[in-house]
């Protein structure tokens, strides 16, 4: 792929001006993989002509974290030392805006590593810069997650087409549903934000309280698929493409999007769910899993591959409890790209989905504002992991339930009912 081609150049544009919306004078910490160098040049070159006071690349290299996850002594795996907490102390306390950039170079690097080890580690870091993530879930700066190809990652999307050909294939998708190709993919950003908040105008209008989810489609006990009630917290804000820092500054935290969502209240979960898609807990590969809920809390739950991590997974404080729950139209132009891509950013965009562990404080009106000791009295579920898995189906139906009662149908067949959208 040429990285100086038209629309790769408009897209490094895009996550600059709208997805982070860097602001003059503003510092940038960009998070990449290697493989991701020559985009992240471009990128670099753009935020400086933004305006930005500094840029700084925070270089992912999955194969070296193998190397420590497979051969450290399992003591080690609780260091995270002082120097790298102190970095995102300053990049919090100057809001440093971030773009975190995925791609993986090997997808199948952690395939064999301990789920044990990988929680330790994981454990240790999130503890370490607790502070970091809750600065991102509450949006005191801005930042956006976006997708930059790789060669083994198109080739396990495309495996049919030559390493050439899947890497030029992958970035025809990724400028086609970040609408790159558009006329104007600024004002295409604004006008697909627009479009999801009249899904959200409906929700809110509604007062909708309480999400009742069916997916007829029979499972392996010859029940549902997904028979599943998830309740609100008492003040629900639903959220659209868009989303605007403490300070006033409105950014895109994902391109793609899609979704619509929501914070849950943690304790209000009954039923059961089966997943659609493959996911990632400490980037390791999990299908075909199957949840069971009782008041908020995951009871049971089975995987048909990756168990061993699933179950390391829920071992971590909160994690079986929902953080947020998001509706994605099976129109959705991810979803019509008619592939499993293998990556969170994506496949989430493709399908409804919720998200087991730490909540997004703006999917509570008021929540910047609480004390942290206030949010499991009002319903957030605060944790050191945040898992999107994906139930979304071309059979599944979502019906709301208002304050008074009153059931409303927001989804029929995977889709927005005519009344949600206009």
């Amino acid at each position: 792929m040429d990285f100086l081609s038209d629309q790769v150049d408009q897209y490094a544009d895009l996550l600059i001006s709208t997805g982070v919306n860097l602001q003059p004078g503003q510092p940038l910490q960009i998070s990449a993989e290697l493989e991701h160098a020559p985009f992240v040049r471009k990128i670099a070159a753009k935020a400086y002509d933004a305006g930005a006071s500094y840029v700084q690349v925070v270089w992912m290299d999955a194969l070296l974290q193998r190397a420590r996850l497979k051969h450290s002594r399992a003591d080690y795996l609780d260091i995270y030392p002082d120097f790298e907490i102190q970095k995102y102390r300053q990049f919090v306390d100057e809001r440093w805006a971030r773009l975190s950039l995925t791609g993986p170079e090997d997808p199948h690097a952690m395939d064999d590593v301990d789920a044990g080890a990988m929680r330790r580690a994981a454990k240790s870091r999130r503890e370490g810069i607790r502070f970091y993530m809750d600065a991102i879930m509450s949006n005191r700066f801005q930042w956006c997650v976006a997708a930059v190809p790789t060669q083994a990652w198109a080739a396990q999307i495309y495996p049919d087409l030559a390493p050439d050909d899947a890497v030029a294939r992958l970035w025809s998708v990724i400028l086609d549903v970040c609408r790159v190709k558009t006329a104007d993919p600024q004002a295409a950003w604004r006008t697909h934000d627009k479009a999801l908040s009249r899904v959200v105008d409906f929700l809110h209008a509604r007062q909708i309280r309480t999400l009742l989810y069916e997916d007829p489609t029979p499972g392996p006990d010859g029940k549902p698929c997904t028979k599943l009630s998830i309740g609100m917290t008492g003040q629900p804000v639903w959220i659209a493409a868009s989303s605007t820092t403490t300070h006033g500054i409105v950014f895109f935290a994902n391109m793609p999007t899609e979704e619509i969502f929501t914070t849950p209240h943690r304790l209000k979960a009954d039923g059961w769910a089966r997943t659609t898609k493959p996911f990632f807990p400490f980037e390791r590969r999990v299908e075909d899993a199957y949840f069971r809920f009782e008041e908020g809390k995951v009871v049971e739950f089975t995987a048909a591959v990756g168990q061993d991590v699933l179950t390391s997974f829920f071992e971590m404080d909160g994690a079986r409890h929902l953080g947020e729950v998001a509706l994605v139209d099976q129109r959705s132009p991810v979803n019509q790209a008619g592939v499993i891509f293998y990556e969170t950013l994506f496949d989430e965009n493709a399908a409804c989905h919720i998200a087991f562990g730490d909540a997004y404080l703006e999917g509570y009106a008021g929540g910047d504002d609480l004390d942290p000791a206030e949010y499991a009295g009002v319903g957030i579920n605060k944790a050191d992991v945040h898992l999107d898995v994906m139930l979304g189906s071309p059979t599944l139906n979502i019906t709301g339930v208002t304050a008074d009662g009153e059931q409303v149908p927001i989804m029929r067949d995977g889709q927005f009912v005519e009344a949600a959208l206009s």
